[in-house]
């Protein structure tokens, strides 16, 4: 039989020669008796620790193999720790340490060496070296001299500290920070980081860094002020000062927003978007964008400017497709065309062009009675 001892007014008890010679990370939750009062001083081997709310639910039980409890300072010094933390009165959260110290009447916990936390509603594993966890508040900190680790199905985090709400499940992670999502592989870097974990959702409103791995090699690189990641779904949302990077087909754009489909390398840019292929030394300005790189095409819309800046060539139109699966890149532009170039002084007008801007080889025609305009310019 058990012998329950009340060591604080809050219903902080004590169950003593609960589940001796048993190893285990999770807590045997089989447990009766009656309550008693603790003598200062008293140490206790093989007890449960325990405290309900006035209503009398249970909070948390932490099963321990040594504990010590000092009546002045109200601190009970545990040791090979093994517990939960309920919520309306089922198991919410299962957790391990070396040892530690409960303090406040319970109201809070301080765990180091070895920590181990397991949601058990969404399956997420915290690992640290020092918890700070207060019950009352839905609150758990984990700090280390190595980093944090959380891990999940879809993601694994390392960090210098995370905070975890526990009702909201929400991780709030902290400086150094580097998670890596799987199938497909993402990274991101940086020194904030919300993880929505029920919802498998993250929110970064730091500058951040995700790159993308295809077969192991870089494949894109985004760099930004802030974004979130939906990993169910495998979408970006970037906004900031946003820079893309494609490393094949090699490509830059700058915006302040897009979508980013990223199993997909499917981009859309619904504001304007500054396009450069740095080798050709083009660059093209649309004020929206829709990029596939799987199949290597740029789709632009409500206005594209083109420009190469070695040859001070220029091309204007409402609607363009950008090529860049052959080289040099291959341009089609439709609707109020403009071409012009300077060696030698050219000015084309027209509704349809298509050809290379890096290599100045572009045809300019009208459709129907709509004539090319052709402006040679003479200085």
């Amino acid at each position: 039989m058990l012998t329950k001892v009340v060591v604080s007014s809050l219903c902080l008890s004590l169950l003593m020669g609960a589940c001796q010679g048993k190893k285990s990370t999770v807590l045997d939750e089989e447990n009766s008796g009656e309550k008693q009062q603790i003598k200062p001083g008293l140490v206790l081997y093989n007890s449960i620790i325990e405290q309900s709310n006035a209503r009398g639910q249970l909070l948390w039980r932490l099963r321990t193999k040594r504990v010590s409890y000092t009546q002045e300072d109200k601190i009970a010094k545990v040791e090979g720790i093994i517990g939960n933390l309920y919520e309306n009165n089922r198991i919410i959260l299962q957790l391990s340490a070396d040892g530690g110290e409960v303090t406040g009447e319970g109201k809070e916990i301080y765990m180091q060496g070895n920590i181990l936390v397991v949601d058990t509603r969404n399956k997420v594993e915290l690992k640290g070296e020092k918890v700070v966890w207060k019950p009352e508040e839905n609150y758990l900190k984990l700090t280390g001299k190595n980093k944090i680790k959380a891990s999940h199905e879809n993601m694994v985090v390392l960090a210098e500290e995370a905070e975890y709400d526990t009702k909201r499940q929400i991780l709030r992670l902290k400086d150094n920070i580097k998670a890596t999502t799987k199938q497909p592989t993402l990274q991101l870097s940086t020194s904030r980081l919300d993880w929505q974990v029920a919802e498998d959702k993250i929110i970064g409103d730091k500058p951040l860094t995700v790159i993308r791995y295809q077969d192991r090699l870089v494949a894109d690189i985004i760099k930004t002020d802030r974004g979130k990641v939906d990993l169910n779904q495998h979408i970006a949302t970037i906004s900031g000062n946003v820079e893309y990077q494609s490393l094949n087909p090699l490509l830059i754009a700058a915006t302040s927003r897009l979508v980013w489909y990223y199993d997909k390398r499917q981009v859309e840019a619904p504001e304007t978007v500054l396009l450069k292929q740095p080798k050709e030394e083009v660059t093209i300005t649309a004020n929206r964008v829709n990029f596939d790189m799987e199949d290597k095409k740029v789709y632009m819309r409500g206005g594209v400017y083109g420009r190469n800046h070695s040859r001070k060539s220029e091309i204007y139109a409402d609607e363009a497709l950008w090529d860049l699966a052959v080289s040099p890149a291959q341009i089609q532009a439709t609707g109020n065309v403009s071409y012009k170039q300077s060696e030698p002084p050219l000015l084309v007008r027209g509704i349809k062009a298509w050809g290379s801007l890096a290599s100045e080889n572009i045809l300019v025609e009208g459709i129907g009675n709509a004539q090319v305009v052709t402006t040679i310019e003479i200085e």
